[in-house]
């Protein structure tokens, strides 16, 4: 197998340092992401709800509207946060092709990086901030303008920063570059999980005590700070609200210094850029792709009932998979009691547990076929979610309002067992989906993987917003919601009667799943 490795690499190696140095880049735009799906969801919701609780013309106008019921602060909030998935699929695939003909001393994708990190940070800085003005209608068009700006400036840069990895790696390498790039992307992310308390305990450092103290407080659904009993701590009178800022400046300082890394490798290492004699010997000529529909693939009628049930399973598993991410917070803090800068290391735990089962679930794929291995995934979620959601309705509260012990048993199982199940679907399920088409149509077929996926990252959120409004804003029916669809995914998968053929290599796989890094 090693030999195999190395004649397909014409004897060539990867230079993992220089990979990991690239890689500072793509940790930057995970950090990011982890930090803003994390508490933009919670001061929205505070926002949204002192609008909706309040006399504004906003809460009197859906009150004198009954068939306006429908429209929620989880619905609103839900869909804002959709915001990024929106413009990543317009405007990520335009800059990425823009930065492949962008002609600069700094080569390509360098002045997309360096001219609009920066800027994004400063947007993203500016969200938490304007979450403090207390005039709530200005806050709230502040904010919708900042976090605006700042997706848009997401897009610009995250396509460059991704397409660094193959300007510096030749092709037969990349798969294992991309690994690397992943694990730096992991990296970003599981520091974004803990940034909030690394941020309380710097200012607490700096002799900003009650900012530290705020942090790591319990709020309520305004973002006012409560006691452990949910009454409300005041001072001079008035209730006190958690300023984030400082969380949002220490992640964009820590993404800053990962940019001033990167920035220093480029400048040292530009002279392996390969990207330069691939667009000599291009003379500037691209290649074209016409897409093809399905009805024109030339596989049986069979196979393609097969891709598009596989197709509509992924949407519906994927609706699920993206709910969770900017609702967990919001969880967290109303049902739980947890504060945001805590909650987010619980989302660390899913997180590691869907990772750290990986290379497991490839090899049961490999081992009981691709469709079993996805099945147990889904019925593992399914029953979790479940159970977590009869035992939450079940048992009573403690007298603060907190959930009891048997449900936190509950919910960390669900969180270990959930990652470890998710993992078994993610990993078999696009090459599921390439095994269908085979190795000629590897591209297409990646193709309608990932715009199953990508439209179920906008509808997701929206539809279990929807149904946490339905629910009086119980974040707890996000596991229903989550189950519901997990186990429509379940049902519609089991009609699946193709992808387990064996032309498919595992080369194959990793250069598909590159497409969408």
């Amino acid at each position: 197998m090693a030999n195999k490795k190395t004649a397909a690499s014409g004897g060539m190696k990867l230079n993992y340092g220089r990979t990991t140095l690239i890689g500072f880049g793509f940790m930057a735009c995970m950090l990011l992401w982890s930090v803003y799906n994390s508490f933009v969801p919670v001061i929205l919701r505070g926002k949204l709800t002192e609008v909706f609780a309040g006399d504004s013309a906003f809460a009197q106008f859906i009150s004198s509207h009954p068939w306006m019921s429908w429209i929620s602060v989880a619905l609103i909030v839900n869909a804002i946060m959709t915001i990024d998935n929106i413009f990543g699929v317009i405007f990520q695939p335009f800059f990425g092709k823009k930065s492949d003909r962008t002609r600069s001393k700094l080569g390509k994708r360098m002045p997309y990086i360096l001219i609009c990190m920066p800027i994004c940070a400063l947007f993203f800085c500016f969200v938490p901030v304007a979450a403090t003005i207390r005039a709530v209608g200005l806050s709230i068009l502040l904010m919708m303008c900042v976090i605006v700006c700042f997706n848009f400036l997401m897009s610009v840069w995250r396509s460059p920063v991704v397409s660094l990895m193959p300007d510096f790696t030749p092709s037969a390498l990349q798969s294992d570059a991309n690994a690397v790039i992943n694990i730096m992307g992991g990296i970003g992310q599981m520091v974004g999980f803990v940034v909030g308390s690394i941020s309380a305990a710097a200012v607490g450092l700096l002799g900003m005590k009650e900012l530290s103290a705020a942090l790591k407080a319990k709020t309520n659904d305004l973002g006012e700070i409560v006691d452990g009993a949910g009454n409300l701590i005041l001072k001079n009178g008035q209730p006190q609200h958690v300023n984030y800022t400082p969380v949002f400046v220490v992640t964009a300082v820590i993404a800053l210094l990962c940019i001033v890394v990167l920035y220093f490798f480029y400048k040292k290492n530009k002279q392996h850029d390969l990207s330069a004699n691939a667009d000599a010997a291009a003379s500037g000529k691209e290649e074209k792709q016409e897409k093809i529909k399905i009805k024109n693939l030339p596989i049986s009628k069979e196979e393609k009932r097969s891709l598009l049930i596989m197709l509509a399973a992924l949407f519906l598993i994927n609706n699920a998979t993206e709910a969770i991410i900017p609702n967990f917070t919001n969880f967290a803090n109303t049902t739980l009691h947890v504060a945001p800068i805590y909650s987010t290391l619980m989302m660390a735990v899913f997180a590691v547990s869907l990772a750290a089962f990986g290379i497991p679930a490839g090899i049961m794929g490999r081992k009981l076929g691709r469709k079993k291995t996805i099945i147990i995934g889904l019925v593992a979620i399914v029953a979790m979610f479940a159970v977590y959601l009869t035992i939450s309705q079940l048992l009573k509260t403690n007298e603060d309002g907190s959930v009891n012990k048997f449900t936190w048993i509950a919910l960390w199982v669900a969180l270990v067992v959930g990652g470890a199940a998710v993992g078994c679907v993610n990993i078999n399920t696009l090459p599921l989906v390439l095994a269908i088409g085979g190795r000629d149509y590897v591209g297409t077929f990646t193709g309608y993987y990932y715009t199953a996926t990508m439209s179920a990252s906008v509808t997701g959120p929206i539809l279990c917003g929807l149904v946490i409004g339905l629910f009086n804003e119980d974040y707890n029916f996000m596991f229903l919601f989550c189950a519901i669809f997990f186990a429509l995914g379940l049902a519609v998968i089991t009609q699946v009667k193709h992808g387990e053929s064996t032309d498919i290599t595992e080369e194959d796989i990793k250069q598909a799943r590159m497409a969408d890094d």
